[in-house]
């Protein structure tokens, strides 16, 4: 089987539909076997994956005024829902922070909460797919567990 062939990228990068396609494409092939079957929603500049529950997903999204990318597990459901999201990923954070040591965990705009990082993005060019794709695969190999356990709880 022939490799997907790689974007090409402008000088000033590739416009935000494309990257975030090449990121799919991109993530799909860094994740190991496994029974991951992610829906994908697009936005302006964002990319968001999740696995049944869309208020509890992950995400790649460009900063573009603060020339930043942003990786992370948001939780966008109910004031309830994210209390409780934040309130176990919390308990569990010495175990996230061992995989991901850059993570933060933190309350967020609309009463939502995530845990992510970010990195310098001034450009969404080869670079940043390529950092954007390690880290959000990252995110989901060692998060997506811990999601399913939060699920298999009983959430509100």
């Amino acid at each position: 089987m022939q490799a997907p062939a790689r974007p090409r990228f402008a000088r000033g990068g590739l416009p935000a539909g494309r990257f975030f396609e090449a990121l799919q494409a991109r993530l799909h092939a860094l994740l190991p076997a496994g029974p991951w079957s992610f829906r994908a929603r697009r936005g302006h500049g964002l990319l968001k994956l999740d696995c049944g529950h869309p208020e509890t997903h992950f995400e790649g999204w460009h900063h573009r005024s603060l020339g930043r990318f942003e990786v992370g597990l948001h939780f966008e459901g109910s004031a309830e829902l994210n209390q409780a999201a934040t309130g176990f990923f919390r308990g569990r954070i010495l175990e996230v922070k061992s995989a991901l040591p850059r993570a933060e965990l933190e309350p967020w705009d609309r009463g939502w909460s995530r845990l992510y990082e970010t990195f310098p993005a001034p450009a969404l060019d080869q670079r940043v797919l390529e950092e954007a794709a390690a880290r959000l695969a990252a995110y989901v190999v060692h998060l997506q567990p811990l999601v399913d356990a939060f699920w298999k709880e009983g959430q509100p």
